[in-house]
């Protein structure tokens, strides 16, 4: 029967791992963060390895994919980004709203669709605006970043930070539709009604999110923590006063070596970077791509990304549970040589990798072409990093068991 389980459960993960499909549902489309990982993947990581009540730690967790999927799972959730954009995020992914709350801002939004103008006799107040060679702003069209300082300035007015958060969040989405890797822009009265209809959606996916919360709570009362810290400095003490037990699984996909992605900027015309996220959501930003990525693209940069992954996960080999689980998703810019200075880089830190999803079934590294990803290798023609591999580690002193 464990046998029977182990091999269900490592067939599971296999088959969702390898799913193309797109990432819908609940509060997962909030907004398109680089990299981010399949919600069915963290589900069925989750759903394999853990039970309900246990704790789910994702030490980059991007936008909070695996969280939510925790949460869904009855299980609590602690998650920590460098990105103070990816750290804002995921707090309003994993906050469902009162039915009150929502209905207040579904009737600001509708204020903000009928009643905001940026010109004629009821013009709107326009907050001043940062100058137009300030990188959050650099070659947007001045109606747009007015009309996006209006509606930013109109979200003060909501109740509390949960809903400012919530319209800031769907501001940002509308800017990414609007803005990031497009060529032409779209007027203000569209931008307008795609805001309200984005607001709409956001709304919906917070109500699925609160009653799938209410309807499947395995009887847990699921605590989530989203944390703004380094991996190589978390501590129990940031979660204990609402996470009592220490986490017993990890699923994450930290930053891949040596692969372009900008996780804190959008694309004009696929060209000028721009800050604008920070802008809308009122976030510190200040850092370059290395900062994100753990490093450059240069043999110094590499260097320094491996010496972070050896540093968090010997951190995290601290802080979890002595049978705890590591379930990565990775790719390398190369395959051949960077590999294996991973897996050494986990060996230092404490940990040995499993050569089976299961006790005595599944195959070992299991390896997936990564589907509709903006990101490219380092190299020109490399595709590398167009591949992810599954990767499963423990603590060096504990077996595995699937559960």
């Amino acid at each position: 029967m464990r046998d029977t389980t182990a091999r269900l459960a490592a067939e599971a993960l296999v088959e969702a791992m390898q799913s193309t499909a797109p990432t819908q549902g609940l509060t997962h489309t909030f907004y398109r963060y680089p990299a981010r990982f399949s919600p069915a993947f963290a589900r069925a990581a989750i759903t394999a390895f853990s039970e309900p009540g246990e704790v789910i730690l994702d030490p980059f967790m991007g936008c909070g994919t695996s969280l939510v999927e925790a949460l869904v799972a009855g299980r609590h959730a602690i998650g920590s980004d460098i990105n103070t954009l990816a750290h804002f995020l995921a707090q309003v992914k994993t906050t469902p709203l009162a039915p009150q709350a929502c209905a207040e801002i579904a009737r600001w939004a509708e204020r903000i669709g009928t009643h905001l103008r940026l010109t004629g006799p009821q013009r709107s107040a326009i907050p001043p605006l940062p100058p137009s060679e300030d990188p959050s702003q650099r070659g947007i069209p001045r109606s747009l970043r007015q009309l996006i300082a209006a509606i930013r300035a109109e979200s003060e007015h909501l109740s509390t930070p949960e809903q400012r958060r919530l319209a800031r969040c769907a501001l940002l989405r509308t800017g990414q539709w609007a803005l990031d890797c497009t060529t032409t822009f779209p007027s203000v009265p569209l931008f307008r009604q795609r805001f309200v209809e984005i607001v709409t959606e956001l709304l919906q996916g917070l109500s699925d999110l609160r009653v799938l919360l209410e309807g499947t709570s395995h009887g847990v009362h699921s605590q989530t923590v989203c944390l703004n810290v380094p991996a190589a400095n978390l501590d129990p003490i940031l979660w204990e006063a609402r996470i009592k037990q220490p986490p017993t699984l990890i699923v994450t996909s930290p930053p891949y070596p040596s692969v372009h992605v900008l996780y804190h900027r959008w694309q004009l015309n696929s060209r000028k970077e721009l800050s604008t996220p920070y802008w809308i959501t009122d976030q510190l930003d200040g850092h370059g791509e290395a900062y994100y990525a753990m490093g450059s693209r240069t043999p110094t940069g590499l260097n320094h990304y491996f010496n972070t992954i050896e540093a968090s996960f010997a951190r995290l080999s601290q802080v979890i549970a002595p049978d705890a689980l590591v379930v990565q998703l990775l790719a390398f810019s190369h395959i051949e040589t960077q590999l294996p200075r991973y897996l050494a880089a986990m060996e230092q830190a404490g940990f040995v990798e499993c050569a089976h999803l299961g006790e005595d079934e599944a195959p070992g590294r299991v390896w997936r072409r990564v589907p509709l990803r903006r990101w490219y290798a380092t190299y020109q023609g490399n595709t590398s990093s167009s591949h992810e591999v599954l990767l499963l580690h423990r603590r060096r002193e504990r077996r595995l068991s699937t559960r």
